[in-house]
């Protein structure tokens, strides 16, 4: 009815303002001095949030990360190269064990898990047509760096946490855009600078006793230079860096997240070594194949597979059983009994 729909659009408008607000603190704080920033900013920031909405709407429902849904899940027995890894990796991530010690009666956590799928060219047996071939090129896939993020107690709330890390993320790229431009202004600053000294000094030598068609040439060339200095700086904003310019190129980046954000479906093949497998691979038992469907997203130059996981309390490991895994000499020396 009306009074929901005006509901939702203040909840929307409260969320656009929060995002502007946060854009301006991770860029230019200074920006609030910009008369009106925030309706000069809101209908590109707004762009952006409607654009990753999109994404996270496109990811599938949360996959359990267990032992058990590591014998019958494709995805988690893909991801992780054994069952017993799963304990371990769960219980290292610091969002989430800090995330179960301020909530002590939550049984699980809905969170978003990213890594790196690392391909490497290998070679060992495998049918080649009805041959059985040894040393035979494969591709072996991996997924390295697991980050579990955003530990929360639903799907639906992951997915609005999903939201927040990817503007933080996009502020970060931002930021760094703004600066890379900075950088590129003092450059051009500076090479005017040494360029006009030169300038001057081949016009002084030009007026004395050695002035020969030479040095007019230089000179020449000196004030191309200049000219091609100034059209690069004009191309920036100007020699000075206004809040106006610098606002103007925020919201070029948020009215164009397609250009620096991009989303990929990866369907893959893989058997239960990791070996990727073609299309004739479904000639095999069902049992013996990983068929995926990944989701990848690529920021700038971060590329990550992207998955919704729900974490069982049950599947993490205490502090003492974490340092016997990872170091078994240190727990020796700690008093710290082997599992």
């Amino acid at each position: 009815d009306r009074r929901a729909a005006r509901q939702r659009e203040r909840q929307r408008a409260k969320a656009l303002a929060e995002a502007v607000e946060e854009v301006v603190s991770g860029v230019e704080p200074k920006l609030r001095a910009v008369g009106g920033y925030q309706g000069k900013l809101g209908p590109e920031i707004q762009r952006f949030l409607d654009f990753v909405t999109a994404i996270i709407a496109q990811l599938p429902p949360a996959i359990e990360l267990s032992r058990a849904a590591w014998q019958k899940d494709p995805q988690v027995n893909a991801f992780f190269a054994a069952a017993k890894d799963l304990p371990l990796c769960l219980s290292r991530a610091p969002e989430l064990r800090d995330y179960f010690e301020r909530e002590p009666l939550a049984t699980q956590a809905y969170c978003i898990m990213t890594s790196t799928r690392a391909e490497r060219q290998v070679f060992g047996i495998g049918l080649q047509g009805d041959m059985l071939q040894r040393d035979l090129a494969q591709t072996s896939v991996g997924f390295v760096e697991p980050l579990i993020l955003a530990p929360s107690p639903s799907e639906a709330e992951v997915r609005k946490e999903a939201l927040n890390r990817a503007l933080h993320l996009f502020i970060g790229f931002a930021q760094a855009q703004v600066a890379e431009t900075l950088g590129q202004r003092e450059g051009l600053n500076h090479e005017r600078q040494i360029q006009e000294v030169r300038l001057r000094s081949l016009r002084t030598r030009s007026r004395g006793l050695d002035a020969d068609g030479k040095i007019r040439d230089e000179i020449l060339a000196v004030e191309q230079s200049l000219a091609e200095n100034a059209r690069e700086m004009e191309a920036l904003g100007g020699p000075l860096m206004s809040l106006d310019a610098t606002l103007e190129q925020i919201r070029a980046l948020f009215a164009t997240p397609g250009d620096q954000i991009h989303l990929a479906h990866i369907p893959l093949l893989l058997d239960l070594l990791g070996i990727k497998l073609d299309e004739a691979a479904n000639e095999k038992p069902q049992a013996q194949v990983n068929e995926l469907s990944l989701i990848e997203f690529t920021v700038g130059s971060r590329r990550r597979v992207i998955t919704l996981v729900r974490c069982p309390r049950e599947e993490m490991l205490s502090r003492a059983q974490v340092v016997e895994q990872v170091d078994p000499f240190l727990a020796s020396q700690l008093g710290i009994r082997g599992l």
